[in-house]
C-alpha cells in the first residue's frame, strides 16, 4: 500500500470514527438537553445558559488549547523525532496544572461581583462554583486526548467522549429526579456539576489506558517552549472569543436595560436564542469539531514532510465531510423547524430564526476546521487576528443593532449571524491563499444539484404525506443515495487495502 493510499484511508477512517461518535454524542447530548429542558423549564434553563459564557471563558484560560498543541507536536515528532511523546505529555500536564490553579483562584476572587453586579443574578454563584471541579479535570482530559489524537488513535478518545456523555446524562437524570423538589437553584447547580462528573469518568478511562502502554521516550529537546509557542497564540485567540462570549450577556443586559426592557424579558429572550435557536441552527457542529480534531495531525505531518499534494487532498475531503451532513440537516430544518424544535425542546420559541437563516449557517461548519488547517500549517497568528476583530465587532454590533426598531431585542442573534458569515468567509479565503488550494467545482456543482433535487422531492413529499418523521427519513435516504450516485460518498475509502 502506497503512502498516499495509507494517508487517504487513515484520514477517512479516523474522521469517520470521530464523526460517527460525534453523531452519537450529539444524539446523547440532545437527549440530555431534552431532559434538562423539561425538568428545569425556562427559569432553570436561564441559570443553565447564563452560566456557560463564564464557564467557557475560564476553561479556555486553564486549558490553553493544549489538546491541539499536544496533538500537533506528537504527530510532527513521528516524522522529525525532535521531541519525545512521553516528555511532551508530561510537560503539557505540568503547564495545565499551573494554569488551572491560577484560573481557580481567579474565579473564586471575582465570582461574587460577577454574578451580583455584572450579570445581575446572584443565583448564578452556585452553578458557577462547580467550575472549580471542572477546570482541572478538563485540563488533564485535554492533555490525554491530545496525546492519542497525535498518534491518530482516535478510537480511545472516541470511547472517552462517549463515556463522558453517558455518565453525564446518568448523573443529570439522578440529580434532577432527586433534587428538583428542593428548588431550581440546586437542580441547575447539579446539572452543571454533571459536566465535571463526565470529565472525571473520561479521565479515569484514559489514565487506565495510558498506564498499560509503554510511552515512547528518547533523548530529545525540551518541548515546553514549543508547546507554549503553539498554544499561547491560539489560546489568546480563544480567550478573546470566549471573553466576548462572556461579555455578550453583560452587554446585552446593559444595553436593553437602558432601552427600558425588563430583566425578565431580556434573560428569557437571551435563553430562547442561545438555548433553542442557535443550537438548532448549529446541530451539525459535532462534524466541525471532529474535522478540526482529525485534520491537525494529518496536515501537520504532511506539512512537516512538505507533501502539499496530500494537504490539498485533505482540504478537499474536509469540505465534503463538512457540507454533506450539514446540507442534509439544513434541508430538514428548513422544511420542519417547528416540528423539530417541538420534538427536541418541547417548545416552538425561537423558530422564527430557523427558516430564513439555516442555509447561511453552512459556512459555520467550515469555520472551525479551516481555522485548524491554518494552525496545522503554522499560521496560528492569522486566525488570532481575525478572531479578535470579529469577536469585538460582535459586541459592537449588539449595541448598534439594539437601537434599530425592527431588530431591537433580537440584536444578539443578528450580531452573531453577521460576524459568523464574515469570519467563516475570511477563514476560507486564508486557507485557499496559504495552501494554493484550487476549488473542486465538480464536487460543488454536484452538491448544488443534489440539494436542488432533494428540495424538489421534499416539496412533493410534503404535499402527499403529513408525517414529518416519515418524510424526514425518506428525504435523508434520497439525499444520501444521490451523494453516493454522484460519487461524493466513497465506500472504498473504508478499506485498509
Amino acid at each position: 500500500m502506497t503512502k498516499n493510499t495509507f494517508l487517504k484511508n487513515t484520514f477517512f477512517i479516523n474522521t469517520s470514527i470521530i464523526i460517527l461518535s460525534g453523531f452519537i454524542i450529539k444524539i446523547l447530548g440532545l437527549i440530555n438537553k431534552i431532559i434538562i429542558t423539561r425538568y428545569l423549564g425556562t427559569n432553570g434553563m436561564t441559570l443553565y445558559i447564563m452560566s456557560f459564557p463564564t464557564i467557557i471563558l475560564f476553561l479556555n484560560i486553564a486549558t490553553m488549547n493544549i489538546n491541539n498543541s499536544v496533538s500537533k507536536m506528537i504527530s510532527e515528532s513521528q516524522i522529525t523525532k525532535k521531541y519525545s511523546p512521553k516528555i511532551i505529555l508530561k510537560k503539557a500536564l505540568k503547564i495545565t496544572l499551573f494554569s488551572s490553579t491560577f484560573t481557580i483562584i481567579l474565579l473564586i476572587i471575582i465570582i461574587k461581583p460577577l454574578t451580583t453586579i455584572l450579570l445581575k443574578n446572584p443565583m448564578l454563584i452556585w452553578p458557577l462554583m462547580t467550575t472549580i471541579f471542572l477546570i482541572p479535570l478538563t485540563c488533564i482530559s485535554d492533555c490525554l486526548k491530545g496525546y492519542y489524537n497525535g498518534l491518530k488513535q482516535m478510537s480511545k478518545t472516541t470511547i472517552a467522549n462517549l463515556l463522558e456523555q453517558i455518565t453525564r446524562i446518568i448523573f443529570t437524570i439522578i440529580s434532577l429526579v432527586i433534587l428538583l423538589p428542593h428548588g431550581i437553584i440546586i437542580s441547575a447547580t447539579f446539572t452543571i456539576l454533571s459536566l465535571s462528573f463526565g470529565e472525571f469518568c473520561s479521565v479515569i478511562y484514559l489514565l487506565k489506558k495510558i498506564k498499560k502502554e509503554n510511552l515512547t521516550d528518547f533523548p530529545c529537546n525540551n518541548p515546553t517552549k514549543q508547546l507554549l509557542a503553539i498554544s499561547v497564540p491560539t489560546t489568546i485567540s480563544k480567550l478573546i472569543g470566549s471573553l466576548t462570549y462572556f461579555l455578550e450577556p453583560i452587554t446585552y443586559t446593559f444595553i436593553l436595560t437602558k432601552l427600558n426592557y425588563s430583566s425578565e424579558i431580556i434573560q428569557t429572550n437571551y435563553t430562547i436564542i442561545n438555548a433553542y435557536s442557535l443550537p438548532l441552527l448549529t446541530t451539525a457542529s459535532f462534524i466541525s469539531i471532529a474535522l478540526a480534531t482529525t485534520v491537525i495531525p494529518s496536515i501537520s505531518e504532511n506539512y512537516a514532510a512538505k507533501r502539499m499534494h496530500n494537504i490539498k487532498y485533505l482540504i478537499d475531503k474536509v469540505i465534503i465531510f463538512s457540507l454533506i451532513p450539514s446540507l442534509l440537516i439544513s434541508i430538514l430544518l428548513y422544511f420542519y423547524p417547528n416540528e423539530l424544535m417541538k420534538l427536541i425542546y418541547d417548545t416552538t420559541s425561537g423558530t422564527t430564526f430557523i427558516k430564513p437563516f439555516v442555509f447561511f449557517f453552512l459556512l459555520y461548519y467550515l469555520q472551525m476546521p479551516f481555522s485548524s488547517i491554518l494552525q496545522a500549517i503554522g499560521k496560528t497568528k492569522v486566525p488570532f487576528i481575525f478572531t479578535t476583530i470579529f469577536s469585538f465587532l460582535r459586541i459592537i454590533l449588539i449595541i448598534i443593532l439594539a437601537y434599530i426598531p425592527r431588530i431591537g431585542i433580537n440584536c444578539i442573534f443578528y450580531a452573531i449571524f453577521f460576524t459568523m458569515i464574515m469570519h467563516s468567509l475570511t477563514m476560507i479565503f486564508l486557507v485557499f491563499k496559504y495552501t494554493n488550494y484550487q476549488v473542486n467545482y465538480v464536487n460543488l456543482c454536484s452538491l448544488f444539484l443534489i440539494t436542488a433535487i432533494t428540495i424538489c422531492f421534499s416539496i412533493i413529499l410534503n404535499n402527499i404525506f403529513s408525517n414529518f418523521i416519515f418524510n424526514s427519513m425518506i428525504i435523508s435516504l434520497i439525499f444520501l443515495f444521490l451523494c453516493y450516485t454522484f460519487n461524493l460518498i466513497d465506500i472504498k475509502s473504508l478499506k485498509k487495502s
